[in-house]
């Protein structure tokens, strides 16, 4: 998928209001014919489901998808504070979506100031530690500790893992072998799994 693709794809998704891997629902049931039946329920009760389920794509054919809140982008101010902090620029379809569609916030990406964080309130800019490799800006936030990150200094705009559980010290870093177009392509086509030190581990 070519970076316009990618660009165009996530502000889309972030348009219709269905940026998020997790989405509330209207309770109800898939019927025989694959359609969504929605049953009688209090008015705040909702089931959360994974985008792309059965069950999403049918209570989104019903009309009984909640909307997520609307996402805002990042400010100029922000993203320039994070490429001087981090001492690189952005690769530019992240700096793109940035300033131009959302602060973070679509799948498990995190924001620049003002923007999406990690459990503990970190925005990537927050997140950055002088002990990291130079260069990497983290990218996504999977939980357990576990971070995406994003290579600003090398060619490609790769993609790394890290997993402080993997018990390995520095070497908790590791290269996935993945570009940022690839990697939000991904994303956006329901394949991107977190990062996995061993491939065929299973967490």
């Amino acid at each position: 998928m070519r970076e316009d693709d990618v660009f165009r794809g996530i502000a889309a998704r972030v348009a219709a209001r269905e940026y998020s891997d997790d989405l509330y629902i209207h309770p109800g049931s898939l019927d025989a014919d694959g359609t969504w039946v929605v049953a009688p329920s209090p008015g705040t009760t909702r089931w959360l489901v994974e985008r792309g389920s059965p069950e999403h794509l049918a209570a989104l054919a019903a009309g009984a998808v909640d909307p997520l809140p609307p996402l805002e982008p990042a400010t100029p101010e922000a993203v320039n504070e994070a490429e001087r902090v981090l001492g690189y620029p952005l690769p530019p379809l992240l700096r793109r979506l940035y300033l131009e569609v959302a602060n973070g916030g679509f799948g498990p990406v995190l924001g620049v100031a003002g923007g999406c964080t990690d459990d503990l309130g970190r925005t990537a800019v927050d997140r950055l530690n002088s002990r990291d490799p130079a260069g990497l800006l983290p990218l996504a936030y999977w939980g357990c500790a576990i971070y995406s990150y994003v290579d600003c200094a090398g060619r490609g705009a790769m993609t790394w893992g890290f997993d402080p559980n993997s018990g390995l010290g520095e070497d908790s870093f590791y290269a996935e072998g993945i570009s940022l177009v690839d990697w939000l392509a991904g994303w956006l086509d329901g394949s991107l799994e977190q990062p996995r030190l061993y491939p065929d581990e299973r967490r």
